[in-house]
Formats: structure tokens, sequence, C-alpha cells
């Protein structure tokens, strides 16, 4: 093996960065068990203190419908909020690993910032949901969160994973 073979590591602030992404996620996982009455009994007063939000119309055989999806739906986001920065935060340390050593200076730099920061974000954008829905409802609060957060930072990382394909059929195609 030479020394261009040699894998390089990202930069150290990437490596926090993941490492940070996967703490949240499982403290928010633990926070998810360890809170979920508590999670549930806020969710549900926020939703019942904004009945025209949530179509609620004051007959508790349809509110309770209304309220039980708006639930399993703020439960999810909570959910998907784990699952997903638990996942991204070893994306990030796998892809940014590649860029670094495929990269070259300045795309390597731009990978890696897109890498980190696109998936990093991401999972924020379930958090955000999460919380949109007792005060905004299930559909506004997706938008909002899809918008603000799902396609600028999910963008990012397909792109830069478009980007990276590139680079490593190139590197594989030269040899």
């Amino acid at each position: 093996m030479t020394a261009d073979d040699a894998w390089r590591l990202p930069p150290w602030w990437v490596l926090l960065v993941a490492v940070l992404l996967i703490v949240c996620a499982e403290l928010g996982g633990a926070s998810m068990v360890r809170f979920k009455l508590e999670l549930a009994r806020w969710a549900r007063d926020a939703m019942l203190a904004r009945p025209a939000v949530h179509g609620l119309v004051g007959v508790r055989d349809v509110d309770e419908r209304i309220l039980d999806e708006a639930l399993v739906k703020f439960d999810a986001g909570l959910r998907l909020f784990h699952l997903h920065a638990e996942g991204m935060g070893l994306v990030i340390i796998a892809t940014t690993s590649v860029a670094a050593t495929l990269g070259g200076r300045r795309a390597g730099r731009a990978l890696i910032a897109l890498l980190t920061a696109g998936g990093a974000g991401y999972p924020l954008g379930y958090l955000l949901w999460s919380a949109l829905i007792p005060y905004r409802g299930i559909e506004e609060g997706k938008a909002i969160a899809e918008w603000s957060v799902w396609i600028p930072f999910g963008g990012a990382t397909i792109v830069a994973l478009w980007w990276l394909a590139g680079l490593v059929t190139l590197r594989m195609l030269r040899r």
C-alpha cells in the first residue's frame, strides 16, 4: 500500500458533529421512552387549545380519532428523528472519510461541508415537525419542516452524494 492509497480522516470537527448527532439521537430515544406520557399529554393539551387548527368539532367520538392520529404522527416524528440522527451520524463519518481521501483540496472541503451540514441538519426536520404538530397541525407542520429543513439539508446531502459517487467512479475508471 502506498501513501496515495491511504485513507484520510475528515477534519476533527466533522467527527465531533457526527458523534454529537449520534449522542442527540440516543438522548432523544431515551427521552421518548422516559417522558412518553408527559410528551403525549403536552401535545394533546396543546392540540385541544387549538381546535380550529386540528378540525376538532367538540364531539368526543370525532375529536378522539383526530387527536389520536395527530398523536401518532407526533410520536412518529420523534422516532424518525431518533432513527435518522443515528443513521446520518454514521453516514457523515463514512462519506466524509471518502471525500477527504478522494476529493482533493477544494472539492474535498466542499463535499465535506455539504455532507456534514446536510447530514446533521436533515434529522432536525423531524423534531421540528413533531414540535409543530400541536400548534400548526400535521400537514402544515410537515410543509414547514419540508421547506425549511428537509429540502435544503436533504438536497445538500443528495447533491454531495452524487458528486462523491462521480468522484469514486472517475477514480475507478482511471485505474
